[in-house]
């Protein structure tokens, strides 16, 4: 019998549920703007553009948080991979993902109120959340106030070239969101995951 177990403060759901919801709103805005004569979602161009700045002021804003907040309450170590993840714990998740799967193996990892995140996911939230947001946001800052920062966008080759930067990032974000979701449907039951951050308890079972 599973045990449950309280894996995500309330704090963590709000930030968790306003955060996804401002990347979703970002993705839909940007595709928008990228091919408005094919895509019309929030109205004209203008109104695209209006909406896609707002969001990423949202998620600068719930980003400074969300960092503060880990580290302050030191829960930004279930985000730090420890000597077991690294190599075999990857491994081991790996093969979990890659066909342990669909053979309906056991998980390799179980969750806990210490470690919540399996390596995997470390590693990726790691790279996602610590890497690839900054460049993320400071990129679309630059493009947001251009003014402020005319010497820097220069120096990395002008406007077209932060552009590009700012897409092909958005891009690489817009893929996690999708494998996140559908990672998220690999729990013990295909809700399970999507109960435990609305609830804040998931379920934590002997480890294999």
């Amino acid at each position: 019998m599973a045990e449950k177990i309280y894996l995500h403060p309330l704090v963590e759901r709000i930030w968790h549920g306003i955060h996804a919801l401002s990347i979703l709103i970002l993705i839909l805005s940007g595709v928008q703007i990228h091919w408005p004569a094919s895509i019309n979602i929030f109205g004209n161009f203008q109104k695209a553009i209006s909406v896609h700045n707002c969001f990423g002021l949202v998620v600068l804003g719930d980003f400074f948080l969300w960092f503060i907040y880990n580290l302050v309450s030191r829960r930004i170590t279930h985000y730090l991979p420890n000597k077991r993840d690294i190599p075999w714990g990857l491994v081991a998740q790996a093969k979990f993902y890659g066909y342990g799967i669909f053979k309906h193996e056991p998980h390799p990892y179980s969750p806990s109120v210490e470690e919540k995140f399996n390596p995997l996911q470390k590693m990726a939230y790691l790279q996602f959340m610590f890497l690839m947001m900054p460049l993320l946001l400071v990129s679309g800052v630059l493009y947001l106030y251009p003014v402020y920062f005319a010497n820097f966008i220069t120096l990395i080759g002008g406007l077209k070239v932060l552009a590009i930067i700012h897409f092909l990032i958005a891009v690489i974000f817009a893929a996690f969101f999708v494998a996140h979701i559908y990672l998220a449907t690999t729990g013990h039951t295909f809700l399970d995951n999507f109960i435990a951050i609305i609830t804040g308890y998931g379920e934590a079972e002997e480890e294999h």
